[in-house]
């Protein structure tokens, strides 16, 4: 390998580790704070930051001095998601899960837009609503944009009510920020959020949170259809079932990787 090359591989692997470190914060992290973390002197880091983010792997916050995952890196995220190794279990227990109930399941990621299908199970029926892989869906009236807001601190769900454009998508959409809290407030307490045909006439949903193992909601999982064949009541009825099909998922994304296989 030649010296060029060298140059070249080791920049590379600088910058995977500094956005391995940005990744692993919840909340925007400072380069002050990146440098604590990754050994590299503070003119290559800063040198790396500038690029990641000039490139749209990171992006500031408005404060900035702060970085979070940019645009591209999310994109990526979601395309490494949905061609893991883990995609096949992943897709049995969703198959499995869609078939038991006789309708759409999916799971979703929140994106800076709202919630992103990253993998979806239409049911057998004719009737249906067909929203693919990589759609986005929003925040306010859908069952896993809520469930996702549910799962914020106070203080995070009021700025981000505040500053979402509350549309009406249906009469049922909440478009008053105080009436949408409330509802979010009523989520985080029973641990499912429900979309009663706020998102799309005649479309009814329920999601649960698919949990890491510090318990936080790392994806939602949803079952929808329509209202003229599946109702609140039946659709509530089917909680137990995705949470067990949630555990399950989990156990996939966080599987201990010294596992031994099967003889």
């Amino acid at each position: 390998m030649s010296d060029r090359t060298d140059e070249l591989s080791t920049r590379s692997l600088r910058a995977l580790i500094v956005l391995e470190e940005v990744v692993s914060h919840s909340t925007p992290v400072t380069a002050f704070t990146i440098g604590k973390k990754v050994d590299l002197p503070k003119q290559t880091l800063h040198r790396i930051l500038t690029t990641l983010t000039a490139a749209g792997f990171l992006q500031k916050e408005i404060d900035s001095v702060s970085y979070t995952p940019g645009p591209r890196l999310k994109s990526l995220s979601v395309g490494i998601l949905s061609s893991g190794t883990g995609r096949e279990v992943r897709m049995a227990i969703l198959n499995n899960l869609a078939r038991d109930l006789g309708e759409t399941c999916n799971l979703a990621i929140p994106s800076d837009d709202g919630m992103v299908y990253l993998e979806r199970v239409e049911t057998h029926w004719p009737l249906r609503v067909e929203l693919p892989i990589g759609s986005t869906v929003p925040f306010h009236c859908t069952a896993s944009g809520k469930l996702y807001l549910s799962s914020l601190s106070a203080s995070k769900v009021k700025r981000m009510v505040k500053s979402l454009h509350l549309a009406q998508n249906t009469p049922n959409t909440k478009t008053d920020p105080q009436a949408l809290l409330d509802d979010i407030k009523r989520i985080r307490v029973q641990g499912f959020a429900e979309d009663d045909q706020e998102f799309i006439h005649g479309m009814l949903a329920v999601a649960v949170p698919v949990l890491n193992t510090e318990g936080k909601m790392m994806s939602s999982l949803a079952v929808h259809g329509p209202s003229a064949r599946l109702t609140m009541e039946v659709a509530r009825g089917h909680i137990d079932r995705l949470r067990q099909a949630a555990a399950d998922l989990a156990a996939v994304v966080c599987d201990d990787p010294d596992d031994e296989l099967l003889d």
